[in-house]
């Protein structure tokens, strides 16, 4: 017997892992799966022929419910939803890079197809285009979860999918990784004005490679004894109050009048946060490298970056004795947030132990004057 060769019937092939494919055939483009090649029966069989007619009586050849049925139209409806909305606009911005590619690579196929517990092996091999960074893997696999969720229990798109309780790549805890004052001190000493302005922000403020480009001078705010940074968080759009300290006061009170954001990239411009990373890349290698040519220099440990600043600001703030919620705010945390980084960053601070140590002490000298044994 031959092939049939239904009109309208939409045929997909997928590539395994492992090289092997799998042949699909939809009633129509965006309907119902009826066949596929690990069925019993081939497409040159009447099993076939009945399961096709089966697909068509129970969908009907209906255009508009057959491009309602497309991935492309639930990524559509999902984009417009109340639920993509409520993020933020740098959340939402980093969402679309991957539903971007998640069109690309499963638009024109049904929404249903991801009810087939085996479309997990092919999601897999789409997210393996990161698989040099752990981080944007995994950033994938959320993007993916949250979007087949919300197109089964918001749109009623799908009944089921299986792109659940996936394993995550990146584990990585930098809680207690803080640049140190001497780190920071070799940094500024080779640092050009820009560049120090950079590190200032981040090392004083706590402000995050994402909000350091947005400050300008409308950001800046009087205050019963000074002045404060307020702000809403990029990307999670909490509001954010940071007292301004003389170093950040520096950098407020030498922007130039012309330049509208309080911190630039090193050519005058907006500065980006991948951008704003590198430079302090940049100058971290030039500081190790006068390291090396001088043994006075102070080595900055190879694996602190930008981000880590924000870190040492929150310790600085528990080192001065601030409260919790003063933490919270000024790092724009939510306070149990807040309180699971201060429970971490207290184990490192070096302050801390000393401290300890005093404590024990003095409570052994008292012991040993009033005659008992500590």
């Amino acid at each position: 017997m031959r092939e049939h060769k239904f009109k309208g019937v939409h045929r997909v092939v997928k590539s395994l892992s492992g090289g092997a494919n799998r042949i699909y055939h939809y009633a129509f483009r965006g309907g119902p799966k009826f066949w596929d090649s690990t069925m019993d029966f081939g497409t040159d069989t009447d099993k076939y022929a009945l399961a096709y007619a089966d697909a068509l009586r129970s969908a009907g050849p209906k255009i508009s419910v057959a491009k309602r049925a497309m991935t492309s139209s639930v990524i559509d409806r999902y984009r417009r939803s109340g639920h993509f909305a409520k993020l933020a606009p740098r959340t939402q911005k980093d969402y679309n890079k991957y539903l971007d590619a998640f069109e690309k690579e499963f638009g024109t196929d049904p929404i249903k197809m991801f009810e087939e517990p085996e479309v997990i092996g092919e999601i897999r091999e789409w997210k393996n285009q990161w698989s040099h960074s752990p981080k944007q893997y995994d950033y994938a696999t959320t993007v993916v979860t949250r979007l087949l969720n919300w197109a089964k229990e918001e749109d009623g798109a799908i009944a089921v999918h299986h792109h659940t309780r996936v394993t995550r790549l990146y584990g990585s805890d930098r809680s207690d990784i803080i640049w140190l004052p001497e780190e920071l001190d070799a940094m500024l000493a080779v640092a050009d004005e820009r560049e120090r302005r950079i590190i200032v922000a981040a090392s004083e403020g706590g402000l995050t490679p994402q909000d350091i480009g947005i400050l300008t001078r409308s950001h800046v705010q009087k205050t019963p004894k000074g002045r404060r940074l307020y702000f809403r968080r990029t990307k999670s759009a909490k509001p954010t109050s940071i007292p301004v300290t003389p170093a950040l006061a520096q950098v407020i009170d030498t922007t130039p009048e012309d330049q509208k954001h309080l911190i630039v990239s090193l050519s005058g411009r907006k500065l980006q946060p991948e951008r704003a990373s590198q430079i302090v890349a940049d100058v971290k290698a030039r500081a190790n490298e006068m390291a090396k040519k001088e043994s006075s220099r102070v080595h900055v440990r190879d694996e602190l970056r930008l981000y880590d600043m924000r870190g040492t600001a929150a310790t600085e703030l528990l080192r001065a004795g601030c409260s919790l919620n003063q933490i919270a705010v000024t790092m724009g945390w939510g306070l149990r947030h807040a309180a699971n980084k201060i429970e971490k960053y207290a184990a490192v601070i070096p302050e801390v132990s000393d401290e300890v140590l005093d404590k024990l002490n003095a409570a052994r000298v008292s012991a040993r004057r009033d005659g008992h044994k500590f």
